[in-house]
């Protein structure tokens, strides 16, 4: 076999191997989403949904802020997952008398008529999409963005009850305190009173 000869067989070989290497990265899986891309799309999920809660956008925009289908699908088995009116008004919101109220936290506060709009919207646009969904019918990567989204979503609910909560006991606290003082101080002045 002459230099010739073996040079030709080399790049066909080369040529041959290029060619398989591609065919291997043709027929790979797509790419189901990166770590980084799952958490980013379960925060978007919740900033969505809370800003609806705030007032921020209305049920059509948020729907209308996700456009593939399985964002859409995502969506509506988290808007069906997430609890409704979970933190029970237990303290006055406005100032009275001379006490502080305590704001309740707007961001967690979706009813369940909000959430069945929103979801009647969303059905009203493409019904197929929705259709006896279950959470298996996700890609992977919408399912552990859904699965992210609703630990973080409870998560930081609880800890905005709980503080809620706490600001509560601490205005409640007040209140008595400075009622004690009003009849002590109510006390003395009959006390004097009666004295003279």
């Amino acid at each position: 076999m002459t230099a010739e000869e073996e040079r030709l067989d080399d790049e066909q070989l080369n040529a041959v191997s290029e060619a398989a290497d591609e065919v291997e990265i043709l027929s790979e899986p797509e790419n189901v989403g990166s770590p980084q891309e799952i958490h980013d799309f379960a925060f978007k999920l919740i900033n969505a949904v809370k800003s609806m809660n705030l007032g921020e956008i209305s049920y059509h925009e948020l729907v209308t802020s996700f456009s593939l289908e399985q964002e859409l699908k995502c969506l509506f088995l988290f808007l069906k997952s997430i609890p409704y009116e979970p933190i029970v008004p237990i303290y006055p919101e406005t100032p009275f008398l001379i006490f502080k109220g305590v704001p309740l936290p707007r961001s967690f506060d979706m009813s369940e008529e909000t959430a069945r709009t929103a979801l009647d919207f969303m059905k009203s646009q493409n019904s197929s999409y929705y259709e006896d969904l279950r959470l298996h019918e996700l890609d992977p990567n919408y399912l552990d963005a859904y699965e992210t989204a609703i630990r973080v979503y409870n998560d930081t609910l609880d800890k905005t009850r709980r503080s809620y909560h706490d600001n509560v006991k601490s205005a409640k606290s007040q209140v008595y305190e400075i009622s004690a003082v009003a009849v002590c101080l109510f006390v003395i002045i009959l006390v004097l009173l009666g004295i003279t």
